[in-house]
């Protein structure tokens, strides 16, 4: 996921020992103090690295974009190693010889001297020659997270965050190094040597998405054998297609896609206590990410995560398991894909129709636009004719333009809401068909302008709901699972039937 402009901004791949000290053939030292960092891995350890899947099969230098390949194990060594730190609070009631500033307390808001030294028995200044009383005092009920690595930085003059989330006594700390390490035993275990992928984290590593792709995890989806009008307007299945789809002249195809599994995992110590990761979709001819609707994985912050006995002492996976279990998930939910991409291949919509245009329809699903324009450039530019790209073509378009022209964080809250989207387009593509509509009626001023029918102000994602609206076409019926199928013929049959001859 990851174009020459982006690799020419990424930073290069850093090891360290255990202690968390630059290992000397690695020590990248923009790597220790860089706020944001994208790095690119191939392979689970040294050695490992395969060709990447793509256009043309890529080396694995290539894809670091790097004098060296940089295996999963070393990307891994560049995020903190974590620790308990000590939390301590300024006392500014305290000078720094350790006297009572008692004029300071006297002038505190909402305090009532007076009541308190009634209730005391003893006056301020007797309260106070009590105390040992210290400028710097402990606080005992929490604890912060501190990276020594950055800490030192900090030491030596360099403007680095070595503290993240403030949080209670009851907070285990899952260290980075050590939760993501476990991956790479995991995948051994399933033959994946050649994973390929890449980390991105925001705040010295104090959020971070790792994003893994596994080259055996690999779904062809073929085209349908046959086609089935159900207008009786079109003889095939408009279709983005695999080939070099960056290519401006690649036509809509119902070629052979290629799709490889995949998970994302990632941990937040600003504000969240958990570590997750979920399955992603890869395409490897235009290096994009799908988040799937797998099940989403968490494991909170608390008890040993990495210490086996105690979590099954404990009644919870290891933390080698539980990655094995996610592979498992991902391989599993294959299956599906084959599905999910005919049907996103086989819905049409058709912008001559439709009241508004495709740059409007990505402003409607919340695409800023910039992305949106460039989007529905490229959507429509493919699509044949120009004017009708099917839900494939528009997702993948956003994925592409998010590709080429996002200049932020591939860690930040708004490309993850961005990526979602497309996912969502994907996975739920009746239910953001009615998003659209729904929007585009709720910005119009005149009634007899809206087109989402009265009976469908509930948004749904079953597809029988979209067939009256005017501008979408279901293609095929080989796209639908055969319930789904049997019930867009009854509703088609009804619609008929009450229009009459």
């Amino acid at each position: 996921m990851a174009t020459d402009q982006h690799t020419q901004r990424h930073e290069r791949s850093t090891d360290s020992t255990n202690d968390g000290t630059p290992a000397a053939d690695h020590a990248h030292v923009p790597a220790l103090i860089a706020e944001e960092y994208t790095l690119r891995f191939a392979g689970l350890t040294d050695g490992d690295a395969e060709a990447v899947p793509g256009n043309d099969e890529r080396s694995p230098d290539a894809w670091c974009g790097d004098d060296s390949v940089t295996a999963l194990e070393q990307a891994v060594a560049v995020l903190p190693r974590a620790s308990s730190g000590e939390l301590w609070a300024t006392n500014e009631f305290v000078e720094t010889d350790g006297t009572v500033d008692i004029t300071a307390i006297e002038s505190a808001h909402g305090l009532d001297t007076d009541a308190l030294e009634r209730t005391a028995g003893r006056s301020l200044d007797e309260l106070a020659a009590q105390t040992d009383a210290e400028p710097i005092v402990p606080v005992d009920d929490h604890q912060d997270i501190v990276d020594r690595r950055r800490k030192a930085l900090c030491a030596l003059g360099y403007d680095v965050r070595f503290r993240w989330q403030i949080a209670s006594n009851r907070y285990s700390i899952i260290n980075p190094q050590e939760a993501y390490q476990p991956i790479i035993t995991a995948l051994r275990g399933r033959g994946e040597t050649g994973t390929f992928g890449w980390l991105s984290y925001r705040d010295w590593g104090g959020m971070l998405k790792l994003f893994v792709v596994c080259p055996s995890l690999r779904q062809v989806v073929c085209p349908p054998e046959e086609v089935v009008d159900i207008d009786d307007e079109e003889d095939d299945i408009d279709a983005l297609g695999a080939g070099r789809v960056r290519e401006a002249e690649a036509p809509d195809s119902d070629d052979d896609l290629v799709v490889y599994g995949g998970f994302e995992t990632g941990y937040d110590f600003r504000g969240t206590q958990t570590l997750w990761a979920k399955p992603i979709l890869y395409f490897p001819d235009s290096e994009t990410v799908v988040p799937d609707t797998g099940q989403r994985y968490t494991r909170r912050h608390y008890g040993q995560a990495t210490n086996a006995d105690h979590e099954r002492a404990n009644d919870r996976v290891p933390i080698s398991e539980w990655w094995a279990s996610i592979y498992d998930d991902v391989e599993t939910r294959l299956v599906d894909v084959d599905e999910t991409l005919r049907r996103a291949r086989a819905i049409t919509y058709d912008f001559e129709v439709l009241p508004f245009s495709a740059t409007d329809c990505y402003r409607y699903w919340g695409i800023a636009d910039t992305y949106a324009t460039v989007a529905a450039e490229r959507a429509t530019s493919l699509a044949v004719p120009t004017s009708r790209p099917t839900v494939f073509n528009l997702q993948l378009s956003l994925l592409i333009a998010l590709l080429d022209e996002y200049t932020g964080s591939w860690a930040s809250n708004t490309y993850q809401e961005y990526i979602e989207t497309a996912g969502e387009l994907l996975q739920k593509p009746a239910m953001m068909i009615q998003l659209a509509v729904q929007e585009h009626d709720r910005q119009v001023k005149d009634q007899r302008d809206r087109v989402l029918p009265d009976g469908q102000q509930t948004l749904s994602d079953a597809l029988e709901d979209i067939v009256e609206i005017p501008g979408i076409e279901v293609d095929a019926e080989r796209a639908l699972t055969d319930q789904q199928a049997q019930r867009l013929t009854d509703r088609i049959q009804r619609t008929l039937t009450e229009v009459g001859p």
